[in-house]
């Protein structure tokens, strides 16, 4: 197995570089080639990351987020397959290029330098705890994801009322689907905070009495509560275009303030990580 692991460890920037490139071939020359193997490559790197990891939580015997490059390499694959979803929903692929290389990065950087120690917080082996966290990575990454598709959207909106039709305007898609790329990865985000409040809740109220007042998970809700409000508007109230934009953008800033000062800033029991 350890061997199995290696050589994953090694594929998987490959893997990733392959995939990008793909994806932007196909973003700059539209080539029918790389139209037709792109989402193969994907998926197939997406399957090959999966085992990787799923081998290391065997091996050894925690969820892959003991350290940073675990985390680096556990985003890389959030990243893939937060966009891989947003992909098949959405009908539209070219914006891979703009995705991927960010799991390419994260993975690379993970592969240099992750340890293959057993040296771990002993928390890790709780079932309860581990989808807590992964539902938490998997969470941001799509609210994150969700803003770069908004900043995409106010790229191509800003090229539209200058009337510059370059390269961004041949290529990106349309703005309501760039619109609906950022709801999509939105709701994705909605659903696994979800999941993350409620796993936290359940796990944090057989260990710490008053959970619900620490900041972060006061934050956490509010982050969740943005997202849901922006979502039932675009549904509710027929909202679209930039104001779901601009509101994604919003909570993706409140998520990095709400980062910053629950590990600086606010006494949080989330230090034990």
């Amino acid at each position: 197995m350890h061997a199995t692991l290696s050589l994953l460890n090694t594929l998987l920037p490959m893997l990733y570089s392959m995939t990008a490139l793909v994806y932007t071939v196909d973003f700059f020359r539209e080539d029918p080639l790389a139209m037709r193997v792109a989402r193969p490559f994907l998926v197939g790197t997406v399957g090959l990351h999966v085992l990787y990891l799923a081998l290391r939580t065997v091996l050894y015997e925690h969820i892959p987020l003991a350290s940073i490059h675990e985390v680096m390499t556990t985003v890389a694959l959030s990243v893939a397959v937060v966009y891989l979803y947003v992909e098949l929903k959405t009908k539209s692929y070219k914006t891979g290029l703009f995705l991927l290389v960010f799991s390419f990065v994260f993975q690379t950087l993970s592969s240099a330098f992750i340890s293959n120690t057993g040296d771990f917080p002993a928390i890790l082996r709780s079932p309860l705890f581990a989808v807590h966290t992964l539902s938490a990575v998997l969470g941001y990454t799509a609210f994150a994801v969700s803003a770069i598709y908004g900043l995409l959207f106010l790229l191509l909106y800003h090229d539209l009322k200058t009337s510059r039709f370059g390269l961004v305007y041949r290529r990106l898609p349309p703005l309501d689907v760039l619109s609906m790329m950022s709801l999509r990865a939105a709701i994705a985000g909605v659903v696994f905070l979800a999941i993350t409040i409620g796993c936290g809740a359940v796990w944090a109220s057989q260990r710490f009495p008053g959970f619900w007042q620490d900041p972060k998970f006061v934050m956490t809700g509010v982050i969740w509560l943005v997202y849901c409000a922006g979502i039932g508007m675009h549904y509710g109230l027929g909202w679209t275009g930039r104001r779901t934009v601009w509101l994604s953008l919003f909570g993706f800033v409140l998520i990095i303030f709400s980062v910053m000062a629950a590990r600086f800033w606010l006494p949080s029991f989330h230090g034990f990580a």
